[in-house]
């Protein structure tokens, strides 16, 4: 599965590195300068794109949820998109939002956002997946709290709309999410379902296991929620990344596709340093003087390896010798009478 779907600059698929994602969501709790200094944080970390939240409370929860009026806090006003996707542009990294409401899908598609992203909440909310595809632009439809064939109602309904630039983020949306909830075989079996690039939105915390396990099984994307200190108040802060950890998180990552290589089985350049020290050659086990015909009892495969390979033990015997030869002599070719 080769896939290429472009995101602003960057390209998403199989065989390309990973696209980090800091999500920062309702991180800014408000405030438009943390919103920027989350936005240079994350890109001082390596990330290659941050992500938020667009909507209207009043279009995402009825007033009388309890925390009405905190959510509405955490709203992340338009009028300060532009404004946060020009900081990203200038951070080098690529901004785009996930919107809740259809209001919020038009807003982002005329703010020019090079992709949407769907909740794992609204992958069933089959009206606004089709509102979103409809723009015909790149979705990462996240799979959280949905079975396969959930999945494959959402997947068919952007493709209804004549849009294939789908990517499919597994995730399992608990926070934190324990280890033997992970079920990181998943990308496998997302990828092989619907032939589409899969990636992975990690909510572990602790040691970076599943991010690492995550790129080796061939996610495309690694989705983390960030935050510039986790004693900030607000939603989500407790259970993101902080930026040492993301900084950890980016170089594991890199190094770790470094790890994986191209598949192709050959010796790495750093091996030629020592592949002659390492290699044996044929040596003469005895001196053996001229017209001896040569058997295998003759010879002993020593290192190092600038002879002779022990392949061609089998070449010369029963050859003659050309010359005396002396004990633990390299053979070599002038040695034999070919």
């Amino acid at each position: 599965m080769n896939k290429i779907i472009n995101i602003g600059k960057k390209k998403i698929g199989f065989d390309q590195p990973v696209f980090i994602v800091a999500e920062i969501g309702m991180n800014h709790n408000g405030n438009l300068n943390l919103a920027k200094k989350m936005i240079e944080s994350a890109s001082n970390c390596g990330v290659d794109a941050v992500k938020f939240q667009t909507f209207k409370t009043e279009l995402y929860y009825p007033p009388e949820v309890e925390d009405y009026a905190e959510r509405k806090k955490h709203e992340l006003p338009y009028e300060w998109h532009e404004e946060l996707k020009a900081c990203s542009e200038q951070n080098g990294i690529e901004f785009f939002s996930t919107p809740f409401d259809n209001d919020s899908v038009d807003f982002l598609n005329d703010l020019g956002v090079p992709c949407f992203k769907i909740a794992s909440s609204d992958s069933n909310n089959y009206p606004l997946i089709q509102h979103i595809a409809q723009k015909q632009k790149p979705i990462i439809l996240s799979t959280g709290y949905s079975t396969l064939g959930q999945i494959e109602k959402a997947y068919n309904t952007i493709l209804d709309t004549g849009n294939e630039q789908i990517i499919m983020l597994h995730c399992v949306s608990s926070y934190p999410v324990e280890p033997h909830d992970l079920n990181l075989k998943a990308i496998h079996n997302l990828r092989t379902c619907f032939n589409v690039p899969v990636g992975f939105s990690d909510h572990s915390k602790g040691t970076p296991i599943a991010p690492i396990a995550a790129t080796i099984l061939g996610s495309c994307i690694i989705e983390k929620h960030f935050t510039t200190d986790n004693n900030l108040p607000g939603y989500d802060h407790k259970i993101s990344t902080n930026p040492s950890d993301m900084k950890n998180i980016v170089n594991l990552i890199r190094n770790t596709e470094l790890s994986l290589g191209d598949g192709i089985k050959k010796p790495a350049e750093s091996e030629f340093v020592r592949l002659k020290n390492a290699r044996r050659s044929l040596f003469w086990r005895s001196s053996y003087s001229e017209g001896t015909e040569v058997t295998s009892d003759m010879v002993l495969p020593l290192r190092p390896g600038y002879g002779l390979e022990p392949e061609m033990l089998d070449k010369i015997c029963k050859l003659k010798l050309k010359l005396p030869v002396k004990a633990k002599n390299m053979v070599q070719m002038k040695d034999i009478d070919w």
